[in-house]
């Protein structure tokens, strides 16, 4: 097994991006030699806290990428998820999906608790209680979850 031992918040180069929505988002980005070929790496630079979790995105490219076509691609991969909403945010009311689908991370691992969250999604941890209360408009609706590679 490989231990890859880069720390992207520590060695990565600043990358500033703004959504369409006027936030702006500052990233760390690095790229690196894996088993597989060069992988590039963006990291939000932002602390975690018990609602937010860091974005993090990656593409895996062939040993004799060009570095800078592939940190475009990361980068145009950046600007595609932080433009993309999954949740409408009511004020204090629950959250809601936008156009019936959800994109996001799972957090979960078999050390956790389910009581933490469980999922982020747009940044946003969802416990999950939080995730079934955004399914439970769909209630008898069918479903289709699928799992994808983070360097996709």
């Amino acid at each position: 097994m490989t231990t890859i031992t880069t720390n992207p918040l520590k060695d990565g180069y600043d990358f500033f991006i703004t959504d369409k929505w006027g936030k702006e988002y500052h990233f760390k980005i690095i790229s690196f030699d894996v088993p597989s070929g060069k992988l590039s790496v963006a990291v939000e630079n932002t602390e975690e806290t018990n609602d937010y979790h860091p974005r993090k995105m990656e593409i895996l490219s062939d040993y004799d990428v060009d570095i800078e076509s592939a940190e475009l691609m990361l980068k145009a991969k950046v600007k595609k998820e932080i433009n993309h909403k999954s949740l409408i945010e009511n004020g204090s009311a629950p959250l809601k999906m936008k156009d019936d689908s959800l994109q996001g991370v799972v957090l979960a691992d078999w050390d956790m608790d389910i009581s933490e969250p469980l999922f982020s999604v747009d940044g946003k941890k969802i416990s999950v209680q939080d995730f079934c209360k955004l399914l439970s408009p769909f209630c008898s609706f069918k479903f289709r979850f699928e799992i994808i590679d983070p360097s996709e």
